[in-house]
């Protein structure tokens, strides 16, 4: 299983960039990518908030909302990163199955997923329904719980690149592996205690690992 953002060429840029854009939306000085991902969190005014080092109250929450969704909304979708497809179909050719789970509102993941034609990869993709999210717990057990019954027991392994992905994945009782090329800077990570990979390739090989010993 995998965390939709991580997969994503440039994402880091964007995110940091859209951050930036929520924190001039408040008067405040953009942050630099390190800083970003040193404070990085499931939503952005949590993020904001991290960086600033205070509360932020309910008005700057809802300016920092609106500022970091229309950053977004102006930028065109992401590709893949180089690569990412190329290993996904060759894990599903050894017989490893993928599905995605995302914090991104459900309707703009699946159009997504959609627009690159990469449907086919999974067995299902799951986004956020409900209007904000802190944690993905609840929605990995839903999207645990409505994977195909081919799944069956077989091992499964969410790769994602938060500290929320690593709890999510503990509370569901499945292995964790944290990308560390992704949002969450690498030694906040490993301060989560799950093997933290430096490149897609390197996260698919620890999971594939982890299900052999199982």
């Amino acid at each position: 299983m995998w965390g939709w953002r991580g997969t994503l060429a440039d994402d880091v840029e964007r995110q940091v960039a859209a951050v930036n854009a929520a924190l001039i939306s408040l008067d405040e000085q953009p942050a630099d990518p390190d800083t970003v991902r040193q404070h990085f969190a499931t939503t952005a005014p949590a993020v904001c908030a991290g960086i600033l080092g205070r509360a932020l109250t309910h008005r700057e929450r809802t300016q920092v909302n609106v500022a970091f969704e229309s950053y977004h909304a102006r930028r065109p979708p992401a590709a893949l990163l180089p690569g990412a497809e190329e290993l996904l179909t060759r894990l599903l050719r050894s017989s490893c199955t993928h599905s995605v789970l995302s914090l991104s509102a459900h309707n703009a993941l699946t159009r997504h997923i959609s627009d690159l034609g990469i449907n086919s990869l999974f067995l299902r993709a799951d986004g956020r329904t409900t209007p904000s999210s802190r944690s993905k717990r609840q929605t990995l057990a839903r999207h645990l719980s409505l994977l195909p019954e081919t799944v069956g027991d077989r091992p499964i392994v969410l790769i994602g690149d938060t500290v929320d992905d690593v709890r999510a994945a503990r509370a569901a009782q499945i292995h964790p592996v944290s990308y560390g090329g992704g949002l969450t800077h690498p030694d906040i990570l490993r301060g989560s205690g799950a093997p933290v990979a430096a490149t897609l390739d390197e996260a698919a090989a620890l999971a594939v690992e982890y299900t052999r010993t199982v």
